[in-house]
């Protein structure tokens, strides 16, 4: 795993705790011995680093100040503009050392202070030490790429890429936060700023925080397109087309600079055979691809369009077609490394399409970010449909609710008619997409850990979100997927699967001036006349062969679940969730559990996943929380080593 860390003490007089803190939490991002990557600022402050190399391998060493040393940051990710500001820079007298980009950092906070990240074009998370103000400034890109976690308490602020290295700190005890856990039953992750360990939260995209003097100095949202989205779009479909192709060009141009090898992740669904076409015209040689299919998963295995794509192309092709039944071992490595669970086994294919790549190439990128931006899920053609429901008169509108009131309960025609008829944002999110249901809650939990009030913060989750600003039903309902499910669920396990396979993943949907562009568009180029991603369709015609355009959107290893729940259902329910430990545990009825696990993965997706999420989460438990476990054994080692 690549990241940064870093403590700053609220008593600078105190430093020996700080020190030894940012050692432990460095060692355990470096996943090695002690070295020289922590660098002590100044009393109380200190900052720590592992970067994967991808530009200007010998000289962006971290951390990395300016040129009188007053101001030092540490810094994950990539700055794609970077050779611009360079020059910018230089030209407003800045002596540059190095022919990278963490360099543009410090120079930039020292033109714009706190404003720079305005300027930047990546993905990133950054601390920057200003030691003449006593500033510490902490950063996250615009759409949260790229994590950061903080922690803070009497001894000061503690910020890293990755929760182990707050607890190898000793920052952080690894305690299970319960209204949280409700959170992850409902949504499947957690949504942010929460997370499962208590005490430790999320910085949320497209925000900066201060601390100065020791003491929190405000933190505000630098970034917001669906406020200020840009003008002149949605006049003319073709404008539209040829803006939205033009605007990826750019983005997937700027992601290929590179000193080290890259490829792209074909799936053999449009975004990624897209993003092969245009890699493919900017590039001299032959791109490399990786595609990844399940034997079992028949439903997604998507590994015969993915050749066509590359043999069209010309690409150096690599696939693996593989079971995930094959490899047992992956769920606890999984959930290891992403640290909070995921009730998607997506994240577990995605680490092994990262070791493949990571075979042949350093870089890789990929089309993650467009059905978010673009509408391409079922849920978006809900949501276009609830503005039709919308305009109906009440009885009709009555009619609709009381035929899915009378489908089979968490079926689709169920969720799709309660969510056309909700009155809310939350109520539509959670109509189409939560788990545990609010009757199940008290089935399933028990009464020592069901509280009542847990049940206010699930849709609050989405709520932290909503204000008055006038969206439409499907706008909304895409700016909600592009703020939770898209940063905690799909960019997180991206991040922390291909950090796990020292591979950096790019992701050039997400630029924000194509990002910016999508959300200035009027529904129906995003859905048109029930039709998900018209726009992108349309676009790609000409790059991408019509088969490939209008084949049916699979899901990457989301029909697998149910079949994996009986593979393993013996071996892991009886070992985990129908234990002595489990039971000892008190948190669910055990009757109902027993229900769950006889009838694992024969009563539809939902059903499947209240399972897995039950699984996850005892099994996060004995990874991080119980005596044995690997995170506690952290802990332990951080005590000690105190002071």
């Amino acid at each position: 795993m690549c990241g940064i860390c870093g403590v700053a003490g609220t008593d600078p007089r105190q430093p020996p705790i700080e020190a030894a803190a940012l050692q432990a939490m460095t060692d355990v991002i470096r996943h090695r011995g002690p070295d020289d990557d922590g660098h002590r600022i100044e009393p109380g402050v200190a900052l720590g680093m592992r970067r994967l190399s991808i530009i200007d391998l010998p000289g962006s060493s971290q951390p990395m100040p300016n040129e009188d040393g007053s101001v030092w940051t540490v810094f994950n990710g990539e700055i794609y503009n970077f050779p611009e500001l360079r020059e910018w820079l230089a030209a407003r007298g800045h002596k540059l050392a190095t022919a990278g980009d963490t360099e543009t950092i410090v120079h930039l906070y020292e033109e714009l202070g706190p404003d720079f990240p305005t300027r930047l074009r990546g993905m990133f998370a950054i601390a920057v030490w200003d030691s003449r103000r006593r500033r510490l400034v902490l950063t996250r890109d615009r759409m949260g790429v790229k994590p950061l976690y903080l922690a803070s308490g009497p001894r000061g602020l503690a910020f890293a890429s990755e929760v182990k290295s707050l607890i190898a700190g000793g920052l952080v005890e690894p305690r299970l936060d319960p209204a949280a856990a409700e959170l992850f039953m409902a949504y499947g992750y957690v949504p942010g700023p929460s997370t499962l360990f208590a005490g430790v939260r999320k910085l949320m995209p497209a925000t900066t925080l201060v601390w100065e003097d020791g003491a929190p100095a405000g933190e505000r949202v630098y970034w917001d397109p669906w406020r200020d989205a840009p003008d002149g779009v949605g006049r003319d479909w073709r404008e539209d087309e040829e803006r939205l192709l033009e605007l990826l060009r750019v983005s997937v141009e700027a992601r290929m600079i590179s000193d080290v090898p890259l490829g792209v992740m074909l799936s053999g669904g449009l975004d990624s055979s897209l993003i092969t076409a245009l890699m493919a015209a900017a590039e001299r040689g032959p791109v490399k691809t990786y595609s990844i299919g399940f034997a079992e998963d028949a439903a997604a295995n998507e590994l015969d369009d993915a050749r066509r794509v590359a043999r069209r192309l010309g690409t150096d092709h690599h696939e693996l077609e593989t079971s995930a039944f094959d490899h047992p071992e992956l769920l606890d490595e999984v959930l290891w490394h992403n640290e909070e669970p995921i009730a998607d086994l997506s994240s577990l294919g995605f680490l092994l399409l990262c070791r493949l790549a990571r075979q042949s190439v350093t870089v890789a990128l990929s089309g993650q970010g467009a059905d978010e931006l673009l509408g391409g899920y079922r849920k978006h053609q809900v949501a276009a449909a609830s503005a039709m429901v919308a305009r109906l008169p009440r009885p009709l509108r009555g009619t609709l609710a009381a035929l899915g009131t009378a489908a089979p309960a968490g079926s689709t025609v169920a969720r799709g008619m309660a969510a056309a008829t909700a009155r809310t944002a939350a109520d539509r999110q959670l109509a189409m997409s939560r788990i545990v249901q609010p009757h199940e809650r008290s089935a399933l939990l028990a009464p020592g850990f069901l509280d009542p009030a847990s049940e206010a913060g699930i849709p609050a989750a989405v709520t932290q979100h909503v204000d008055s600003r006038p969206l439409s039903i499907l706008s909304e309902t895409l700016y909600l997927d592009s703020r939770l499910a898209l940063v905690d669920n799909m960019l997180l396990y991206f991040d922390k699967m291909s950090m796990a396979a020292s591979l950096e993943v790019r992701v050039p949907f997400l630029d924000h001036d194509l990002v910016a562009f999508c959300t200035a568009l009027p529904d129906s180029r995003r859905v048109w006349r029930l039709r998900r991603k018209e726009l992108l369709k349309r676009a790609s015609r000409g790059l991408v062969d019509d088969e490939i355009i209008k084949k049916k959107k699979r899901g990457f290893f989301h029909s697998a679940l149910g079949a994996w729940l009986r593979a393993h259902g013996d071996d892991l329910f009886a070992d985990v969730l129908l234990d002595a430990r489990a039971r000892d545990r008190g948190q669910f009825q055990p009757d109902a559990v027993r229900a769950l696990v006889d009838s694992a993965g024969r009563e539809g997706k939902k059903a499947s996943q209240r399972l897995f999420c039950l699984l996850l989460l005892e099994k996060w438990q004995r990874l991080w929380v119980d005596p044995d476990g690997q995170g506690r054994r952290l802990a332990d080692r951080a005590k000690a080593a105190a002071p």
